[in-house]
């Protein structure tokens, strides 16, 4: 495909790539009864690349278990940040 002038050779190219910003095609994970995440590689206008995720997560009926279920998802994320914050710092050193 050819692209653009000024845009990265992963961003799609196309709507998705406005307001100075450049971004992917979608990467969807979906598990059915489960949920479904989607990543998203994002040049921002300053230049710095950021890796977007957006996640649903089916929650337990009982509000107990949807907590639990909340708290787990935060408590998962945090560590995921952290680990893939630890390398970035890794690689640039």
């Amino acid at each position: 495909m050819n692209r653009r002038p000024g845009h990265t050779a992963w961003c799609a190219a196309d709507h998705r790539c406005n307001l100075a910003e450049h971004r992917s095609d979608d990467i969807v994970i979906s598990l059915p009864g489960h949920g479904r995440a989607v990543l998203t590689r994002v040049r921002g206008a300053d230049g710095r690349e950021y890796g977007e995720i957006r996640a649903r997560i089916v929650l337990d009926a009982d509000e107990y278990g949807a907590r639990v279920q909340l708290r787990t998802a935060l408590t998962d994320l945090r560590g995921l940040l952290s680990r893939a914050g630890q390398l970035t710092r890794r690689q640039s050193a």
